[in-house]
């Protein structure tokens, strides 16, 4: 009875939500203020206005599309015959305000995606400032409502053909400026001397280029069948985007991050301090490539492209050994997922896991 009395009342927080949006991009006054939402109902505003601007650039995209095939074709296709089937998949989560798309027709794309970028651009300044606490909370609940999109997303591409290109909505960059509430400073990045000398590749002025995306990251979190208490360790942290979710997502897991850049390492310690993440969570600045340095035993490790060959190997035989005292998962993309794969198959492990369209790899140990 309590758990359906909970439900009941998640539920009229999200119509709430829902409707405060609808009327928000119906209303030149964008004020929003945290005393007036609480951090779930802020993350549904957030989540809600950063899909829609994803979507409108869809509709622009495959709208001129449409009308290309139709002149080809010599027919045509009104609006409402393009866009009403898109809500039994693509637009399916915004589809209570299917009539306000419909009604808003394709001369005001323009203008709805000022209006929706107008709305999260409010939402985000809210909750920058309000205390650290409903801060955690409103990222915990979006990051919750994003898993959910991107495991979608990640279904509505199975069994398409990836040389034929991505089908459907992209929401790889749709959530990046959750960052701003994280406070991660690419700036650091850009402004960064380049070092000629070292061997790690380093993504020097890369910025946001050189995180794991949120999808990566929250995709990987779901299968990779984290037991509680676990420990992870990240190679090549970047700015802690994956630490962070993890974290907040995963409180049990112990996790920490090692990365070749300080500020990087102390942009992510920062966050997770404001956060009140870092009894379990801790960002280290080292050079993966010395020898002195040992691969702490963990659970799962995650490796996401970050340096080069001759580290990479020297890393992969430190968790190869790992692997023969207990077992653990390894997550990768690119150089990284080529060379384990024939170092799993070699030692019999389980074929892996692809996921994120191909570009993430889970090896399991035998």
């Amino acid at each position: 009875m309590h758990s359906n009395h909970d439900h009941l009342i998640m539920e009229a927080r999200l119509q709430l939500s829902q409707q405060t949006f609808l009327n928000l991009l119906n209303s030149d006054q964008k004020n929003l203020s945290v005393e007036e939402l609480n951090p779930s109902q802020m993350a549904h505003l957030y989540i809600n206005s950063a899909l829609l601007s994803t979507v409108m650039e869809f509709l622009k995209d495959h709208l001129w599309l449409k009308k290309r095939d139709d002149k080809e074709l010599g027919i045509e296709t009104s609006y409402e015959e393009f866009i009403l089937p898109l809500f039994k998949n693509e637009l399916a989560p915004l589809a209570f305000i299917k009539d306000y798309l419909v009604e808003s027709g394709p001369t005001n794309f323009k203008k709805v995606l000022k209006e929706t970028q107008g709305i999260e651009t409010q939402v985000l300044a809210a909750v920058l400032s309000s205390p650290s606490n409903y801060q955690k909370s409103f990222i915990t609940q979006s990051l919750t409502e994003m898993s959910e999109h991107f495991k979608n997303e990640e279904n509505n591409q199975q069994g398409h053909i990836q040389s034929l290109g991505h089908q459907g909505l992209c929401l790889y960059r749709t959530f990046d400026n959750l960052d701003d509430i994280f406070d991660l400073d690419y700036q650091l990045d850009l402004d960064m001397v380049v070092d000629h000398n070292t061997k790690e590749r380093l993504y020097q002025r890369s910025g946001v280029g050189v995180q794991s995306g949120y999808s990566t990251i929250l995709l990987a979190l779901e299968n990779s069948d984290l037991l509680p208490n676990s420990s992870v360790v990240d190679l090549g942290s970047g700015y802690g985007r994956v630490g962070l979710v993890c974290s907040l997502l995963r409180p049990d897991i112990e996790f920490i991050g090692y990365e070749y850049v300080p500020h990087r390492v102390d942009i992510a310690n920062k966050a997770a301090k404001h956060l009140g993440l870092e009894d379990n969570l801790s960002f280290k600045a080292q050079d993966l490539s010395l020898e002195s340095f040992k691969i702490p035993e963990a659970d799962v490790y995650y490796l996401y492209d970050p340096f080069t060959e001759q580290t990479y190997k020297y890393v992969l035989e430190q968790i190869i050994e790992m692997s023969k005292r207990k077992k653990v998962t390894v997550v990768t993309k690119g150089n990284a997922r080529n060379w384990l794969s024939d170092i799993s198959k070699e030692l019999s492990w389980p074929t892996p896991l692809f996921i994120d369209e191909g570009n993430l790899c889970i090896f399991k140990s035998a």
